[in-house]
Formats: C-alpha cells, structure tokens, sequence
C-alpha cells in the first residue's frame, strides 16, 4: 500500500498530466478513481490509528488517575504510621531512636498560623495582590465584530486541524 505521500504525489502528476494534455479523459477517469480508492482507503488507516492512539491516552489519563488515588492512600498509610510512631514515642519519654536503617526523631515543628477569620485580621497583615491577564475570547469577539486588531496581538483566523469521527 503507498504512503499518503505517495498518494498524493500521484494525485498532483495526475493533475499536473491533465493540464499538460498527456493523458486521455478515459485513462484521468480510470487512474483516478485508482488513486481515490487508494486514498478512501490510507484515509480509513489514519482514522484508525488516531483513534487507537487516541483510546490508548484515555487508558493512561485512567491509569493516571488510579495511581494518584492509590498514592494519595499510600501517603495517609504512611502519615498515619508516622502519627501513630510519634504518639507512642512521647507516651514513653523517648525522642529519638537510632537504628542500622535510619533514626526516629521527634523535633519541633516550625510556628505555624491558622486563619480562623480573614476578614478580623488587621490590613496591616493582609498582602494585597492584584492580577490581570489578557482575555482571549473579549479579543477575539471584537475583533470578529469590528475586523480591528488591538495592539500587541497578533490574530491567527487562518489555522486548520483533522478532526476525526
């Protein structure tokens, strides 16, 4: 079977021999309906291959997803164990305990806050921040309405893609 490339050299000699007048009409009808079945046929190829590829990402965004769910279960294991561990270790007055594969350790955790209430804080404790980003869509919507493009963009209205059904 020829390549898409191929294929579409073959379609573009064609063209090219019906334009020079080398090539009867009967000969145009017969080789290009070879060409097109050939093409029909490549084309069903890629769809497949895309939607195999395409399966095969869904497979691994769900493999993707159950392992975060198990490494999300295997770090509560672990937190737990190491809670656990610490709690009895200040039952018995021990803080640390030193082994061949490693020391356990009780230490003190840096000072933390927790915010109770955000908005009794005084603002001389309150970092102001402000943010703005451009909006695409307000760009794009006046632009299809008014045919100007504002400064510092660049549209591009002429961009294509193969979708596949």
């Amino acid at each position: 079977m020829n390549s898409l490339y191929n294929i579409t050299n073959n379609f573009v000699q064609l063209m090219d021999k019906v334009q020079e007048g080398t090539i009867t009409e009967e000969e145009y009808n017969q080789l290009g309906q070879e060409l097109a079945m050939e093409l029909q046929n490549k084309s069903a190829n890629i769809a497949g291959y895309i939607q195999e590829r395409n399966s095969l990402l869904d497979a691994i965004d769900v493999q993707i997803k159950r392992l975060q769910e198990l490494k999300k279960v295997e770090q509560n294991k672990v937190d737990n164990f190491k809670e656990y561990v610490k709690v009895n270790m200040e039952r018995l007055g021990i803080t640390k305990i030193e082994t061949e594969l490693g020391t356990l350790s009780i230490a003190k955790s840096p000072t933390s806050v927790e915010i109770v209430n955000e908005k009794e804080i005084p603002d001389d404790f309150m970092e102001h921040i402000i943010t703005s980003k451009p909006n695409k869509k307000a760009i794009i919507d006046s632009y299809k309405s008014t045919g100007e493009i504002p400064a510092g963009v660049i549209i591009h209205d002429d961009n294509n893609y193969l979708r596949v059904k």
